[in-house]
């Protein structure tokens, strides 16, 4: 009785998340009516045309796969910090097999490829999930460390060169149906997937319940262990997805590929909402704020065009937005700006 009380309460807590979910995806929503409306103005020959954004759209899909890896780990309290070394090695892996079988199966070998590469994902993220879960230490400590290890496994079979792959996987980077790019119609299918399974499932639940509180979860004899693992596997996968995903749009990779997707994956995921703390935010709210992102980047490229400095005025914009964004979501930082702003309205003038 005690322990569903506590399921009960647990379960109350995510929902109570559920109006600051929809506050929040219509803030995005608003914030991406705004950025369309000020760059096309800024940039009417430009930005507003199909070419620019169909652009955008296959740009979106890699990075938008990674936020959604770093925000299921996120949502169960951890955080993966080997998804971009996941999704290299995967992609070199699924190269080397598509070049490989391309001459005996044709299309065929994408498939097996793919397979490959999620095969790849998986282990890594089970052997994430099981060091984070059996050691206890914090999944910065773990995923970096497995992280230095993937990466050295891909400069091993890579010798640190760039990889190719068929011709085969590189036709799917470039597709498009009814106008829109294939991949990232993968990109919406798996964030609807994943939407559902976190809010309409058992699976979901418990992942919310580990993020919000670790030690509740083990009191009320919730399998910490096998969430953590399911979540660490479910974020390699789609980090593997990722390398595929990335390799078909350049039909090449190398272990160095993506250097930056990581903090970008990060601020997606911070941006739509997933708390960095776990157990709050909704997935669907990933797309939005990566298409947030993207108009934010595309039009930083266009100010930019021709300097050998936006790359840096990139990052570094990155960098202060993430830092920005975790300031202002930190309770203790949204009372003292309440306090401020409440203490300026008093302020007598003069």
């Amino acid at each position: 009785m005690k322990v569903d009380i506590r399921q009960r309460l647990a379960l109350r807590h995510r929902d109570a998340n559920l109006t600051r979910d929809r506050q929040h995806m219509t803030l995005l929503v608003v914030l991406l009516v705004v950025e369309f409306v000020v760059l096309s103005a800024l940039q009417p020959q430009n930005y507003p045309t199909g070419r620019n954004l169909t652009s955008m759209l296959f740009q979106m899909s890699e990075i938008g796969i990674l936020a959604l890896a770093v925000a299921c780990a996120m949502l169960a309290g951890g955080i993966d910090l080997s998804i971009v070394a996941v999704a290299n090695l995967a992609g070199i892996v699924a190269a080397k097999v598509s070049v490989a079988l391309a001459p005996d199966l044709g299309s065929f070998a994408v498939v097996v490829a793919l397979l490959a590469a999620v095969a790849v994902g998986l282990a890594a993220g089970a052997l994430n999930g099981v060091l984070v879960s059996s050691l206890r230490v914090s999944p910065i400590v773990v995923t970096l460390g497995t992280m230095t290890l993937f990466l050295g496994l891909a400069t091993g079979i890579t010798g640190g060169s760039t990889v190719y792959a068929a011709e085969e996987i590189g036709s799917l980077g470039s597709l498009l149906i009814a106008g829109v790019p294939l991949v990232l119609l993968i990109f919406v299918a798996l964030t609807v997937l994943l939407a559902l399974m976190t809010r309409s499932t058992r699976w979901g639940y418990r992942v919310y319940t580990v993020g919000a509180s670790e030690k509740v979860s083990r009191y009320a004899r919730l399998p910490v262990a096998q969430t953590q693992i399911s979540v660490y596997l479910v974020s390699g996968s789609l980090a593997a997805i990722a390398g595929v995903v990335a390799l078909s749009r350049t039909t090449s990779i190398s272990v160095g590929f993506g250097s930056s997707y990581l903090l970008l994956a990060i601020l997606v995921a911070v941006l739509a909402g997933v708390s960095p703390y776990g157990g709050a935010g909704r997935l669907l709210a990933v797309p939005l704020a990566m298409a947030v992102m993207q108009q934010v980047s595309t039009g930083l490229n266009m100010a930019m065009a021709g300097s050998s400095g936006a790359n840096f005025v990139k990052e570094f914009a990155w960098g202060v937005l993430l830092i920005t964004v975790l300031a202002v979501g930190e309770p203790r930082t949204r009372t003292w700006m309440r306090g401020l702003l409440g203490s300026s309205r008093h302020r007598s003038p003069g």
